[in-house]
């Protein structure tokens, strides 16, 4: 891996209050699966493969927006001969990324960089934008759609997971989480007509909030099961906060508060 550095300044460090400071990534790396800090870890990589197959050809230009930790990106220069850029706000993200590139050894396959999507200029237009749960810290949804697609070539793919809202106004404890996240979300259906706002065709939207609750319940199972490996690296407290704040998630969507939205369109 190469690093490129964004023409603009650097932004202000970003953890998010401490989410993403490197104990916390690599603690959620723990529930999510190595390489990986979003819903499903390599399962959800895979799932999206497939659904985007005909997209995926060995030299496809791919931006991945909110990069984390690089596992995806590792996966599809890897398996799929795509040429990657990873950018992502978080400094201890990119880091991290960086450090295991070295033990993936896909030369400039994959590049990372710290930096804002809606501001960081790209040297031609990708083939396919990739998204795994980060657009919820973007608050202007129009014009980040618009700026997505402006990044993309003519009949590019956009694939997109996302957190998502399940009514509004949610309950007093899904609007608190959401507030103390900083999170933006809105309901799938929305979502959807806000990409076709902007320009984007073939919309898919794909409530996968069942999915959602399976693989959460799935991950909280998984951590409990290698407790032991856990509390090798982190203190039982932070095993207790995991397990609690996955069920929190599971409640909200059992609720009707929460979803998780998968979202395929053409540029």
């Amino acid at each position: 891996m190469t690093t490129q550095q964004a023409a603009q300044a650097a932004p202000p460090k970003f953890d998010n209050n401490g989410q993403y400071s490197r104990t916390s990534i690599l603690r959620y790396e723990m529930i999510f699966g190595p390489g990986y800090v979003s819903t499903g870890g390599a399962a959800t990589t895979e799932d999206l493969c497939r659904r985007i197959q005909g997209a995926l050809k060995p030299g496809a230009r791919v931006l991945d927006v909110g990069s984390g930790i690089g596992g995806a990106a590792f996966h599809l220069a890897r398996t799929y001969g795509a040429r990657v850029i990873g950018i992502d706000l978080a400094q201890e993200m990119i880091a991290i990324a960086l450090e295991r590139a070295e033990k993936e050894s896909l030369g400039d396959q994959v590049v990372s960089i710290l930096g804002d999507v809606l501001v960081t200029d790209f040297p031609e237009p990708f083939d396919i934008v990739w998204s795994r749960d980060a657009l919820m810290h973007i608050p202007d949804k129009p014009r980040l759609f618009s700026r997505l697609r402006s990044l993309m070539a003519p009949g590019g793919t956009l694939v997109i997971t996302d957190y998502a809202r399940g009514k509004t106004p949610g309950s007093p404890a899904f609007e608190e989480y959401i507030k103390k996240t900083g999170y933006h979300v809105v309901e799938p259906a929305q979502y959807g007509k806000l990409l076709e706002q902007a320009g984007f065709t073939d919309v898919v939207v794909d409530d996968a909030t069942a999915k959602f609750i399976e693989i959460l319940e799935s991950e909280a199972d998984r951590l409990r099961t290698n407790r032991s490996e856990f509390l090798t690296v982190f203190p039982e407290n932070d095993l207790n906060y995991l397990v609690e704040r996955w069920a929190m998630k599971v409640g909200f969507c059992k609720n009707g508060d929460m979803k998780w939205g998968i979202y395929t369109a053409r540029s």
